[in-house]
């Protein structure tokens, strides 16, 4: 995680990279309950292949349980083809709990995400990406696949 920080703050000075914009839509599945959520999402390519995204998501309620997390994960792109590119994923996670729809939070933890995903560009503006992560929390783990659309800026 150390390393991925400096290589973030390198990065910081390099040549500004592209900017993506967009949202999906999540499944999170834990033992308890499962919930369906949207959220938005922002990525800037750092440097070639290596970028850093940010996305918020609110999993409505399901079973006395909402939830609304914050994710920050770095990725790194490897080309399989000229139609799709598949990375690792790693990063933070912070998740918020309430018993009401779009009520104030009963409790809030931290944790990491370890996960992959995929994209499928249409053109130089738009891509389709799905992933797939595990968001490692004490007593809230859960697995959490997104399938969502991204907008070049």
């Amino acid at each position: 995680m150390i390393a991925c920080m400096m290589l973030f703050s390198t990065a910081m000075f390099a040549e500004k990279g592209d900017f993506f914009v967009g949202g999906g839509f999540s499944y999170g599945i834990h033992s308890d309950y499962k919930n369906f959520g949207i959220g938005v999402k922002g990525q800037y390519e750092i440097l070639d292949n290596f970028r850093a995204d940010a996305q918020i998501d609110h999993f409505f309620k399901n079973n006395g349980v909402q939830i609304s997390d914050i994710n920050i994960n770095v990725e790194y792109a490897f080309p399989v083809s000229d139609a799709i590119n598949v990375y690792p994923l790693a990063g933070l996670v912070f998740v918020g709990h309430s018993e009401s729809n779009f009520g104030f939070l009963n409790s809030a933890k931290a944790g990491f995400n370890l996960g992959a995903g995929a994209e499928i560009p249409f053109n130089d503006k738009w891509k389709i990406f799905f992933d797939a992560k595990y968001q490692i929390v004490s007593g809230w783990g859960r697995f959490v696949p997104t399938l969502g659309v991204l907008f070049k800026l």
